[in-house]
């Protein structure tokens, strides 16, 4: 099965990132589909609520004078928010020189700047310093990431001894079905230094990401209009063939603890 999400390469995100953000059309849908549960600071790519974020904020336990990074932070959007729920400082590390520039610039006007810095860098050489985070984070992107075992291990290097690491992704409900998404997170967690205390699905989020789907097909006329023809094209093909998908993965919030030693 095609999956569109998985083989967009990161030259793509750069003009995903530059079009998306301006989208009135893409804020409605989202809106419609999450209502008061999506997350202010978002933009509308991610499909995280509000409340995975506050939980995955609880999660990581960080706070004040303390800092966790963001990988394949996007805009910058949920790592904002956890920051500003839980008062620690975000380093948010992504490919795409377009997401990193606007996240600064969203983290500038919302006066958080001395509070967020934004790396352009891939996830599996951030450049960030052995064991200096409390806590990592990661929204909807593991899935998109063919090595995944090398991010999970430069997660490892830069977690302190202890750290959390929350993230959402997908996986598929039986191995070797489906798009290509790990049924386990547990032996690759492992794998890298980190046990995984906790995984499970967020409420209603099928139907919510269903209905996103459904609001895309329905207004791709106005989303060409707004995203241009590549952008929009794109997001039409995922709404068409993703809802073939969902019998084979599900959603989930995992967290990992960084062992010691």
């Amino acid at each position: 099965m095609d999956v569109p999400t998985v083989t967009r390469d990161r030259r793509s995100f750069d003009e995903i990132f530059s079009r998306i953000a301006r989208s009135d059309t893409l804020a409605t849908i989202w809106y419609d589909a999450y209502g008061d549960d999506y997350p202010e600071e978002a933009s509308p790519f991610s499909f995280v609520t509000a409340p995975e974020l506050i939980s995955m904020g609880r999660a990581m336990a960080v706070s004040e004078g303390q800092r966790f990074v963001d990988i394949a932070c996007g805009q910058g959007g949920p790592s904002l928010f956890v920051a500003r729920v839980t008062g620690a400082a975000v380093v948010g590390i992504d490919s795409s020189y377009v997401a990193a520039k606007v996240a600064t610039a969203t983290a500038g006007k919302r006066n958080v700047a001395d509070k967020a810095r934004f790396i352009v860098a891939d996830a599996a050489a951030t450049g960030v310093q052995a064991a200096s985070m409390h806590g990592a984070l990661s929204i909807d992107a593991l899935q998109l990431m063919p090595h995944r075992d090398a991010v999970l291990l430069e997660v490892s290097r830069i977690l302190k001894p202890g750290g959390r690491f929350a993230f959402s992704t997908w996986l598929a409900r039986q191995p070797g079905e489906g798009p290509p998404f790990p049924a386990d997170y547990g032996p690759l967690l492992a794998a890298a230094g980190i046990d995984m205390e906790s995984c499970h699905e967020p409420p209603d989020w099928e139907r919510r990401e269903l209905s996103v789907f459904a609001l895309i097909r329905e207004n791709v006329v106005r989303l060409r209009a707004e995203l241009g023809d590549t952008v929009a094209s794109g997001l039409a093909t995922e709404a068409e063939k993703m809802p073939e998908a969902y019998p084979l993965i599900r959603r989930v919030n995992i967290v990992g603890r960084k062992l010691a030693g």
